[in-house]
């Protein structure tokens, strides 16, 4: 008798790659941000003093805004006409800021602009991991790969059009992409019946418990970690006398480790509460990597440090995402969603001004100094998993 033979049926396929489609397009915005928005802002006579402020811009609003606009996909609104409303709000807010040169002008679309789109990956997360919850047959890491696929393809493709185009485009750029994520999150799948339904009026809603709290500040500290990296890795390696092409190396191994690592292991969202262990797992590889980076460990174990962000950011996100989906409430999950891009936007915030003056008195030893924070969500993990309740699963 020949072995059955198991295969993902069209419908599944097509529910994959809808999704998957979403969460590059997601990304694509953010892959042109980090590395190319400062350069615009440069090019329109912004002070460095004036950049560094409006750049905090986005990460408070990200921390005002991130729960409420999520949490609003649990209620009336649907959450993918939701997605789609927010996405065009950045396109509008991105396009009119091409002509702008005044910072206080600059500065307020981009707080809008952030306002607007801070519930937009946690929705995208949501609508993903509702999927994986009612049995769907997705694998979470697979489908969120393609959004990393997606950022490293901004970074290599917006440079090559950048030094063509120049900076002026940013803005554009970026209007296009949520124009486009704006389209396509109107096919995407809604969620399941029953996982996102609104509680019947008169109906108190269920809260989030001590676990979930605890779940969400284990992320928070342990993400937090990153913050040093992102904020001076590249300094870093250039003030050890590194080329910006073994730096544009480092950071590429960092990234094909963490689509490696969801591309392998995103079976762990299907887990819930077992993702506290490897929110675990991505403090201690956290404890490592930057315990080590702090002492100068030459160009090829920087290299396996770089592919431990796999583990540091790779296993922590999935994690989360297993717990979070785990421990909301019914009719929930996107407040939950947004709950933890906001507080995890504060604690990496926080982290990353402490770590400017720490490296520019200490230097390398402001990564040793992110080593206690990974600690410190271990711990939280722990409590979460002390505090859990008794059926959850």
């Amino acid at each position: 008798m020949r072995p059955a033979v198991t295969r993902l049926s069209p419908s599944r396929n097509g529910l994959a790659a809808r999704l998957s489609l979403l969460h590059a397009l997601t990304f694509l915005s953010v892959g042109i941000y980090i590395p190319f928005f400062p350069l615009w802002l440069a090019s329109r006579g912004v002070s460095d003093v004036a950049i560094g402020v409006l750049l905090t811009i986005p990460i408070v609003a990200r921390v005002l805004a991130a729960s409420g606009m999520a949490g609003l996909g649990d209620g009336r609104i649907s959450p993918v006409l939701l997605l789609a409303g927010l996405n065009l709000a950045g396109a509008l807010f991105y396009a009119a800021m091409a002509a702008q040169s005044d910072p206080w002008i600059i500065g307020l679309l981009m707080a809008l602009s952030a306002m607007a789109t801070a519930g937009v990956i946690p929705l995208a997360d949501m609508l993903t991991t509702a999927q994986v919850r009612a049995g769907a047959g997705i694998d979470y890491g697979r489908v969120r790969l393609w959004g990393s696929v997606s950022f490293f393809a901004a970074n290599l493709l917006g440079g090559v059009v950048i030094a063509r185009q120049g900076a002026g485009i940013v803005p554009l750029a970026m209007a296009a992409c949520f124009a486009c994520a704006a389209l396509l999150a109107l096919a995407a799948p809604s969620p399941p019946r029953g996982l996102s339904a609104v509680p019947a009026q008169g109906t108190p809603r269920a809260g989030f418990g001590a676990a979930f709290w605890w779940a969400i500040a284990a992320v928070a500290c342990i993400n937090a970690t990153h913050g040093a990296l992102y904020a001076f890795g590249s300094l870093h390696w250039r003030n050890l006398g590194y080329s910006e092409e073994a730096i544009g190396g480092f950071w590429a191994v960092g990234v094909g480790a963490e689509i490696l690592l969801f591309l392998v292991a995103g079976g762990i969202v299907a887990r819930g509460v077992a993702g506290l262990f490897w929110i675990g797992v991505g403090g201690v590889a956290a404890m490592i990597r930057f315990g080590v980076m702090a002492f100068d460990p030459g160009p090829w174990l920087t290299l396996v440090l770089q592919c431990l962000h796999g583990f540091s950011f790779g296993c922590l996100h999935l994690g989360a995402m297993a717990v979070v989906s785990a421990l909301a409430p019914d009719g929930r999950r996107a407040a939950a969603q947004g709950r933890l891009v906001a507080v995890s936007a504060f604690a990496s915030a926080a982290a990353t001004l402490i770590s400017g003056p720490v490296f520019q008195n200490h230097g390398a030893l402001v990564f040793l100094a992110m080593t206690p924070l990974a600690v410190l969500g271990c711990v939280f993990a722990a409590l979460a998993k002390r505090n859990l309740p008794g059926d959850t699963g």
